[in-house]
């Protein structure tokens, strides 16, 4: 446990050694510059460090052999529960089981999961963006799961679900908006 350590730095350690040797899909790069990137733009709009430390292991237990119990252990219940909230429950699923999961579990998640949530996809959306912007369109879409039609559905319903009951001009919101509606037309 972080016993006195930063709650964010020591979550920046464990999710650093948890995604050792992970790349990332869309873009050949260290897994961890995703959660850091989650990380920073909770902390750069004002949210409290459990959101933070939260935001940074958004993915260590959906992709790594940590479980929940492992990351209440070290930093308490309320980073795991939002971990849990940002977290598909069951990857063996089909993409699209998973997919609706997340958008109906995200409407009634607390803010603070709210805002994890937008973040990751901010940061996959803007990834996505560099990649268009550097490989093409074909190739960027392409390494995804599924095609820019079924991207547009979930990214477009998860930040309608980030925003059900909630202030949509936050500004975390508001940059999910202008992500979605630059690669997705949105309005």
């Amino acid at each position: 446990m972080y016993r006195g350590k930063d709650k964010i730095e020591y979550a920046i350690y464990y999710a650093t050694r948890a995604h050792k040797n992970q790349r990332r899909k869309v873009e050949d790069i260290d897994m961890i510059f995703h959660p850091f990137t989650v990380g920073m733009i909770l902390q750069r709009n004002g949210c409290d460090e459990e959101i933070v430390a939260a935001g940074i292991l958004h993915d260590v237990v959906e992709d790594t052999k940590y479980t929940f119990d492992d990351i209440e252990k070290e930093f308490g219940s309320n980073i795991r529960n939002y971990v849990y909230d940002a977290s598909e429950p069951d990857k063996t699923l089909e993409w699209e089981d998973r997919k609706k999961h997340t958008i109906e579990h995200t409407k009634d998640a607390p803010l603070g999961s709210k805002l994890i949530i937008a973040c990751d996809k901010i940061s996959n959306l803007e990834d996505l963006s560099d990649c268009i912007e550097l490989y093409g369109e074909e190739k960027a879409w392409g390494v995804l799961k599924r095609g820019k039609e079924l991207q547009k559905w979930y990214y477009t319903s998860v930040y309608e679900s980030c925003i059900n009951g909630v202030d949509r001009n936050h500004p975390i919101f508001k940059r999910y908006k202008k992500i979605i509606e630059s690669l997705f037309d949105y309005k």
